[in-house]
């Protein structure tokens, strides 16, 4: 048997339409936040790699992977069912959306335990909950197998087990709130009813960490390294950012005393909105241990903090300076190079090393 990581990371990457609507993605991620809380939950080792093959994909066991659910999530804001033709139908010849599905197993499906999952926030008119394709009424099961004999050569009905429908019964508009509800039952379960931490905090930390794994390019990952580090969030990252947020006491920063230096070293008033509201996103990305990109730009910020004598230079001043050496340095993402994300970034080292 061959490595599935490493079948993954030679695969040709098929061509998707992407997360093209801001609600669509949203939808995507938080679902599969939720499925990922759940499977934390119940101890279950994984991986979780975004828009790699398809919009989502479980691995399991994180350490060495050798099954694996490729993940389609279709949203819509209307409540009427969604029906075959929807997912059989070929635009202009090309692939349906269950035709699409099943180029996951091109190359590794002999190999492997593999199954694809088609997801929706609404019922399909065959199914209102997880199902097997092989366990559709008569009626849907053939067309749907004749449909995709007719895209698919040498398809057989053997195949049907390999295709899940799965109805998640929460809306668009939902969606977040029910996400809030599944990370208060993870933190209750593994810090207790009063534990007094800030859910909130934590959730814009992971979809950070989504976020950053969906936007990068799949088609230039090269090696399961690679796979891991670039595409993937797994269950010790997980449980790493939980021990962190439960342990680490956060310094509040004062911004009232920090707006009112800037304000008398001459900042006018609309650089220091834009600045303060930089500060909730900074203090995510410094606060996260994670984010390495972040930690290398404090850790250059934090080493000029101080003058030859010891001395804490003039938050003014300091702000200029990280700004300049951050826009000049050719190893800080173009992604930070932005003056008033700099600016809140290095007040929140200042406040640190101070």
């Amino acid at each position: 048997m061959t490595d599935l990581l490493s079948d993954l990371a030679s695969k040709p990457q098929r061509e998707t339409s992407g997360s093209d609507a801001a609600s669509r993605f949203d939808y995507q991620k938080n679902w599969a936040f939720c499925r990922m809380v759940r499977k934390h939950i119940a101890d279950e080792s994984y991986l979780i790699a975004f828009e790699y093959h398809d919009d989502v994909l479980f691995l399991s066991p994180a350490d060495d992977p050798t099954s694996a659910e490729f993940f389609q999530v279709k949203t819509s804001s209307a409540s009427k069912a969604r029906t075959m033709a929807s997912i059989t139908t070929r635009p202009k010849e090309k692939a349906s959306i269950v035709g699409k599905m099943f180029s996951n197993f091109d190359g590794i499906c002999s190999s492997h335990d593999v199954r694809v999952v088609l997801v929706s926030n609404n019922a399909f008119e065959f199914a209102d909950k997880e199902l097997c394709a092989k366990d559709l009424d008569e009626k849907f099961r053939k067309k749907l197998l004749e449909k995709l004999k007719n895209e698919i050569p040498g398809f057989d009905e053997k195949r049907l087990e390999k295709l899940h429908f799965l109805v998640t019964g929460v809306s668009l508009e939902a969606m977040q709130s029910f996400l809030e509800g599944e990370a208060m039952a993870l933190f209750c379960h593994k810090f207790g009813e009063d534990h007094g931490l800030n859910i909130r905090t934590w959730i814009r930390l992971i979809q950070g960490e989504i976020t950053r794994r969906n936007n990068h390019p799949s088609d230039t990952i090269a090696t399961q390294d690679e796979l891991i580090e670039k595409k993937c969030i797994g269950k010790s990252l997980v449980e790493g950012t939980l021990n962190h947020i439960h342990a680490k006491t956060r310094k509040t920063v004062n911004v009232a005393t920090i707006s009112s230096h800037l304000t008398a070293a001459g900042w006018a008033m609309a650089d220091l909105i834009r600045f303060e509201k930089k500060l909730p996103e900074a203090s995510t990305d410094f606060y996260n241990p994670l984010n390495g990109e972040v930690k290398g730009i404090a850790d250059k910020m934090r080493a000029i903090v101080f003058d030859e004598s010891g001395l804490a230079i003039d938050l003014n001043n300091f702000l200029d300076e990280c700004v300049e050496m951050a826009m000049k340095d050719d190893t800080v993402g173009n992604i930070y190079k932005h003056k008033d994300y700099l600016r809140a970034l290095g007040a929140l080292v200042y406040y640190d090393a101070i």
